[in-house]
Parts: structure tokens; C-alpha cells; sequence
């Protein structure tokens, strides 16, 4: 294999490793979870599941309306010299590029728990990605 096509290869999986999600600050936590809220903590920030509202806030602000999302997605993420094994937590929304990343876990009975509680409170199912 010619030498240039070796460095764009090596660059693609230097690329691949860094679009990789990281382990979050603070792992994946349940703070509250009642009839109308459910708010998890995840890595760096906390998002709001609201019944009343329809929608999952963060800091107030709407990020997406209960509608909008397909499904809640749970993903193994392998560990690596660079990385601890890991699983995530993530919103599949209708229409949108990119997930919205919820957090987090080493442990994956807490990632599973997390996701059933989102599914429950926004009437979606899980998927195991």
C-alpha cells in the first residue's frame, strides 16, 4: 500500500477516535424522577424531562418537544488503552443529524435503568445501538 494512502488511513482512525464520545465529568445519575419530572445528570449538564411541558429542557430551555423523539438508544462502547468501557445514553430525534447525548455509565445496569425511566416518562421504546 503506497505510503500516502497509510497516513490517510491513520489519520481517518486518529479522526474516528477523537469523534468518539468521551466519558462524561459525572457519570449518569437519576436526581429526580416523580409523575410530571425526571432529571438525569449526565456528564456536564442535567436535562429536564417535563410531562407537563412535553419536552426535555436543559437549564430552562427546551431542547427537544416529546414528539419529536423516536426512541431512546442505549450503545456499549468498547474500552480501549485510551478509554474505560463504557455505555451511553442518547435521544434519537425525528429528523435531526445527530443524537442528543443524555450521558454516560461505566456500569450497565445504570445505563439500562436510566434509558427505561426516559422511555417510560416520554412514552418511547428502547433500542440497543
Amino acid at each position: 500500500m503506497p505510503a500516502m494512502m497509510e497516513r490517510l488511513l491513520e489519520r481517518l482512525e486518529l479522526l474516528g477516535r477523537m469523534l468518539q464520545p468521551r466519558a462524561c465529568a459525572r457519570p449518569l445519575e437519576i436526581l429526580q424522577s416523580d409523575e410530571w419530572r425526571l432529571v438525569i445528570q449526565g456528564g456536564h449538564s442535567q436535562l429536564c424531562f417535563d410531562r407537563r411541558r412535553q419536552a426535555v429542557t436543559n437549564a430552562g430551555r427546551v431542547v427537544v418537544a416529546f414528539e419529536s423523539i423516536v426512541q431512546v438508544v442505549v450503545r456499549h462502547h468498547r474500552g480501549s488503552d485510551d478509554a474505560p468501557e463504557r455505555w451511553s445514553v442518547a435521544l434519537q430525534v425525528n429528523g435531526w443529524f445527530a443524537d442528543i447525548s443524555v450521558g454516560s455509565s461505566a456500569d450497565d445496569v445504570d445505563a439500562s435503568i436510566a434509558a427505561a425511566r426516559i422511555a417510560t416518562h416520554v412514552g418511547r421504546p428502547v433500542k440497543a445501538g
